[in-house]
């Protein structure tokens, strides 16, 4: 499925960068032919700079490989929103024929062409410096919530949920600290991570770096994890030990009481157990007193109607990103119920996070990063 995706993908964005290419050259016209080498010497650059830098990353020493793996990534970003920026111009320009709408004295203008070329790139280089600053800058998003059951003389519940964190190359330790202080002066009840804590597999030393700074992350009830698709630290025995040992609880296909006022069920990603499969929620909910608030961790918003037969009251979720870059939201629409935000199914309620970090390129468009707070109240 994976390789299918990426020949997609790679033929997508040879046709992109044929379009790109070939309008490029038209704008230039009758320029010098020393000005259209430079052209497609840049552009080559441009286009090549994504694939060759997937290719050539793993053979790199680690010090240069983040620094060259981010161009490549940003490369391919200004590919595409040049061919789309380079499509709305051209599709302007067709509409203008049939019904004039652009100034004559702009569209029969010799120097238009190299001026609308120097507006897209400029727009497009302030996007991507946009984006780098946004995705730094995380959201704290607030929701506020009623349960109707009753918890002895427990009368709210201050969650703080992060998920989407992948840290590792590019989310590194300086962002996880502004996570720690931004959670920490929330004052949470209860904290809980909802996947894709690292990007892959870090080395030891850095896992230990990470378990350091969620050892600092302060609450009445403690910090509760489930793993998510990119979370390759869970096959590791010695990697969950040491999650445990620092307080950490590591919740996979279990489900555990808190302080006998409510519950968290912690599901595995299914991508982590493709043979045998994850434990069906209702097997997983045996033993289970659903006259207590019960709160669902599952990295991916599916199986929603499970989560709902089985009596749920609040699932939290990451893993869309919301699409992180525009406008790759329109894909996670038609793939989810909901990509971010709030649901609510009667008593079942659904948050989905954006996530605190990024997977790709380091960019936010279209979407924020976020930290979430969620208020429970129990009016009974």
């Amino acid at each position: 499925m994976w390789g299918l995706i990426t020949t997609t993908f790679l033929v997508i964005y040879c046709l992109m960068s044929f379009y790109i290419g070939r309008r490029g050259w038209q704008i230039l016209g009758k320029t010098k032919t020393r000005s259209k080498i430079i052209y497609g010497i840049v552009l080559g650059l441009l286009i090549l700079a994504f694939p060759m830098t997937e290719m050539v990353q793993n053979w790199l020493p680690q010090t240069f490989a983040p620094g060259v793996s981010i161009t490549g990534w940003y490369a391919m970003i200004a590919v595409v929103y040049l061919f789309f920026l380079l499509m709305i111009v051209d599709s302007v320009r067709l509409l203008d024929r049939r019904i004039p709408i652009v100034p004559r004295i702009i569209r029969d203008h010799d120097r238009t062409p190299k001026a609308v070329a120097l507006l897209i790139l400029g727009l497009i280089t302030v996007t991507l410096i946009y984006g780098s600053w946004n995705a730094r800058h995380p959201d704290i998003t607030h929701y506020e919530l009623s349960i109707d059951k009753e918890v002895g003389t427990l009368k709210q519940l201050r969650i703080v949920m992060v998920s989407d964190i992948h840290y590792g190359e590019i989310i590194d330790e300086p962002r996880l600290n502004g996570m720690l202080e931004a959670i920490n002066q929330l004052q949470p009840d209860v904290i809980v991570m909802a996947g894709d804590i690292v990007d892959g597999r870090v080395n030891q030393e850095e896992f230990q770096k990470l378990i350091d700074i969620l050892k600092q992350m302060n609450s009445n009830y403690g910090t509760y994890i489930v793993p998510g698709n990119h979370d390759r630290w869970i096959s590791s025995v010695d990697s969950v030990r040491d999650l445990e040992e620092a307080g950490i609880v590591v919740l996979r296909d279990r489900h555990i009481n808190v302080g006998d006022s409510f519950y968290i069920i912690g599901r595995d990603d299914p991508g982590h157990r493709r043979d045998q499969g994850r434990k069906g929620l209702e097997e997983l909910m045996q033993g289970v007193d659903q006259s207590l608030p019960l709160i669902l961790l599952d990295h991916q918003p599916i199986n929603l109607e499970e989560a709902e037969k089985n009596g749920i009251d609040l699932q939290l979720s990451g893993h869309t990103h919301m699409g992180q870059i525009f406008p790759s939201h329109i894909i996670t629409r038609q793939l989810y119920a909901i990509d971010w935000g709030l649901l609510t199914r009667g008593s079942y309620h659904l948050i989905v996070s954006s996530g605190y970090g990024t997977w790709g390129p380091p960019l936010r468009i279209g979407t924020n990063s976020e930290i979430v707070e969620v208020i429970l109240k129990f009016p009974r």
